[in-house]
């Protein structure tokens, strides 16, 4: 491991790190989308068995996710992140040469891994070399990976040549951050390890007192829920929009994916330019109505729009709502629980976004929509989970009001 000189260009280098590390997790995925008719026909694998791949690498999540935390404290961020990286490397290869459906379930699955550890401790890792000015806006750059993946995954895929070579793409991306890492991820700087250090005898215990204070509280399942239904609504859209233009609508795949691609473009300004919005009217609800009932008639009605600028309207707007609903999510762990529990908080809830983007696409969403075959079921469906989930978001006290506190504490300042 290298230690540079320059602060600040080691910590660009770790946010640079912790942004592919998330990434490759949701790019190996939307690879999938992005080719989902092909991918089928190409391993004569059914609709029910593509979903099951698809939402592999989450499904690990739901038993490690949580448990991450504790995993990073006993052996350190570095060294988990590591061994991460390095079962995802050997995922990414092994896809290529898997045609069974056993074999590609499984290293689907295990290339959720650096995604899934780095989503949880991002914050802990971006917070070892950002002072607390500039850790938002880090953390913010951190989560842009998903949409931009996202984009990248289904809209590049269906202009790649095979689907062997889009797996050879992610082989090589995980192999950059594996390298990447082992010479550069470290996860704090110089300064703040000597003074966790010294402070490390004062806090034992810690993490399981603010489990306790945290699962007693009723926020935090409202917010769990809210997690698990807006990923149980965002999976099947992401999953099926390429399929139902292609098998239902009669597109070639190239344009589908331009389709789709307009809901991971509009995810990623939503989720950047939502936060400037709720700042200046200092409220989340109003903004959580709206974007809810938007995004639940976007996912319902979006296939079925006229082809042409009308659908890449209806799929981008509707991307920005579901984009800003989820960053909302990943956000109020800390707003609600303060910096010192939000790791803990942001493991549970992350726990029930992986369930959210598994379980009941597999279980739920797929059964009931013919397997897979029923796409106005299936995005019916996919709404009514929205619905749900925007509820108990709006259950959840307006977190904007401290927006507006906590800028007036540093104007006083």
């Amino acid at each position: 491991m290298f230690t540079l000189k320059n602060k600040n260009v080691q910590a660009a280098i770790v946010l640079a790190l912790v942004w592919l590390g998330v990434f490759i997790a949701s790019y190996a995925q939307n690879q999938l989308a992005g080719m989902s008719v092909q991918f089928m026909e190409h391993y004569g694998f059914t609709p029910e068995q593509y979903a099951s791949i698809y939402s592999a690498s989450q499904f690990i999540g739901i038993f490690f996710a949580f448990v991450s935390g504790i995993l990073s404290d006993k052996i350190g961020t570095r060294n988990i992140v590591l061994i991460a990286a390095g079962m995802v490397l050997v995922a990414t290869v092994a896809r290529i040469f898997a045609f069974s459906f056993e074999a590609q379930y499984i290293s689907n699955m295990f290339c959720g891994f650096t995604g899934m550890f780095m989503a949880v401790n991002r914050a802990k890792i971006l917070g070892g070399w950002f002072p607390p000015a500039t850790i938002a806006l880090a953390v913010g750059i951190a989560t842009t990976t998903t949409p931009v993946a996202n984009t990248l995954g289904v809209g590049l895929t269906s202009l790649m040549p095979s689907i062997e070579f889009a797996f050879i793409v992610t082989a090589v991306v995980s192999a950059v951050f594996f390298i990447g890492w082992f010479l550069f991820g470290k996860e704090r700087s110089d300064e703040i390890a000597a003074a966790e250090d010294k402070e490390k005898g004062k806090d034992s215990g810690k993490v399981l007192k603010s489990l306790v204070e945290i699962i007693k509280t009723p926020w935090i399942w409202v917010l769990c829920g809210g997690a698990f239904f807006l990923m149980a609504a965002q999976v099947p859209l992401m999953a099926f929009t390429n399929a139902s233009l292609v098998n239902a609508r009669g597109l070639d795949p190239v344009a589908a994916g331009g389709f789709a691609t307009a809901i991971t473009i509009g995810m990623g300004i939503g989720s950047v330019v939502t936060p400037l919005i709720v700042k200046a009217i200092k409220a989340y609800r109003p903004v959580i109505v709206i974007y809810a009932i938007v995004t639940a008639l976007g996912i319902y009605f979006g296939w079925q729009m006229p082809v042409g600028v009308v659908m890449y309207v209806v799929y981008f707007i509707t991307g920005w709502c579901l984009g800003a609903l989820l960053a909302m999510i990943f956000t109020w762990p800390v707003m609600i629980y303060g910096r010192e529990k939000a790791a803990t908080a942001g493991g549970l809830v992350q726990t029930f976004v992986l369930a959210g983007a598994s379980l009941a696409l597999t279980n739920i969403t797929i059964p009931l929509a013919g397997g897979g075959s029923n796409f106005e079921m299936l995005f019916t469906i996919a709404a009514v989970y929205l619905v749900v989930g925007g509820i108990l978001m709006f259950l959840i006290p307006d977190q904007g009001k401290k927006l507006g506190a906590k800028k007036k504490a540093v104007e006083e300042q």
